[in-house]
């Protein structure tokens, strides 16, 4: 089972060193709604709030680690900023893995084995 969720699309994002790869699956997308009372597209309509930024951030590493901790999340929106980044440019990076994920634009094409 593992090895085909890094078939599935994904995204990186660097921060603090460390390579974290990006993927809204169906499971975390329903985990997200259910914790937040919102849909995916009401949350990402209102990322630029740190809770709602991250908990999508949350979701998008739980996908691909699911023993990935909700409270580690904040330690990686702080490792990004403290690299150079920004908050905004965070929210970038969500909505480019939530695309990346399908729920936005298309797609692209996973091969077939």
């Amino acid at each position: 089972m593992s090895e085909n969720r890094l078939k599935l699309p994904y995204t990186e994002l660097e921060a603090g060193g460390k390579t974290y790869l990006l993927r809204l699956t169906a499971l975390s997308a329903a985990r997200l709604e259910e914790r937040l009372g919102m849909s995916v597209y009401k949350a990402l309509e209102r990322a630029d709030e740190v809770k709602i930024g991250a908990e999508l951030l949350y979701a998008l590493i739980e996908g691909l680690r699911p023993e990935f901790s909700r409270q580690d999340t904040y330690t990686v929106i702080d490792d990004y900023i403290s690299g150079g980044g920004t908050f905004a440019s965070l929210n970038g990076e969500i909505a480019k893995a939530l695309e990346i994920s399908g729920f936005f634009g298309q797609a692209p094409a996973v091969p077939r084995s």
